[in-house]
């Protein structure tokens, strides 16, 4: 019997149309963000997120359901491409993820990861991004992850979340993100921590943020969020571009009402 296209693992298939196939498909993605692990109910997880030319997935990898998952979390590297065959789909979890795919891949005792050496100019460097601006966030799902970007700023030293979470005591800082409609803080734990020290006005975007539980306008982010800086989108080009203008406009009535 001829086999499918969907049924030949070594045929290499869209990111996209992985809903409409079994476990039996190879894709081709770059890892476009990997997590630290975390450690929860005697368990132990990392997520990464996977682009190809036509969609992206989050995949998490988890200690219950795949006994290598020390051997993948060692093996698998930021902006590296791999192929990646077999695991089980199930719908996303949009409280943790703003990943635009409708389903998750959850890496399984069959799934196998190996390098991609050829060339492979068509598969974007960074994630996919849906930004919502400032003003638009109280209109958005209280349980729902979204992305942001604005200009990051920073002034308090680094510290101590005393609060329990998942991963038991963790470093924290409060950003704030403005773009051309408003002004928001984001909170940003962990090793996501190290990325934006806040010295330096930069371009941060969040990937994977939610709003707080208060009636304070907050954003904190996600389990599985990441935060990039200076990112080369249109979107960062332009806020920096603004950002430059709005200083020297501050700069120039700051100096005629001093003269």
């Amino acid at each position: 019997m001829n086999r499918s296209r969907a049924e030949d693992p070594n045929v290499v298939v869209p990111i996209s149309t992985l809903g409409r196939f079994s476990d039996r498909w190879t894709i081709r993605a770059r890892v476009t963000h990997k997590s630290s692990i975390h450690p929860k109910n005697g368990l132990y997880m990392f997520s990464v997120e996977l682009r190809d030319e036509s969609a992206e997935i989050n995949a998490m990898v988890m200690s219950n359901r795949c006994v290598e998952w020390v051997r993948f979390y060692e093996r698998i590297q930021l902006n590296k491409i791999y192929y990646i065959t077999g695991g089980d789909l199930t719908p996303a979890d949009r409280t943790y993820v703003s990943v635009e795919n409708e389903n998750e891949l959850l890496f399984t005792d069959e799934t196998t990861v190996s390098p991609c050496y050829e060339a492979t100019p068509r598969i974007p460097t960074l994630s996919s991004f849906k930004f919502v601006v400032v003003k638009d966030l109280r209109q958005t799902n209280k349980e729902t992850a979204i992305d942001i970007i604005g200009i990051g700023e920073c002034t308090e030293k680094l510290d101590d979340c005393s609060e329990p979470s998942y991963t038991g005591q963790e470093a924290r800082r409060n950003i704030w993100i403005t773009d051309h409609t408003g002004r928001v803080q984001l909170t940003v734990y962990g090793d996501q921590v190290e990325r934006f020290n806040g010295r330096h006005a930069a371009v941060v975007a969040a990937k994977g943020a939610r709003l707080g539980s208060s009636d304070e306008l907050s954003l904190h982010m996600c389990r599985w969020g990441h935060i990039e800086v200076n990112p080369d989108l249109p979107e960062a080009h332009s806020l920096r571009e603004w950002w430059l203008r709005e200083e020297r406009l501050t700069d120039t009535q700051s100096r005629i009402k001093s003269g």
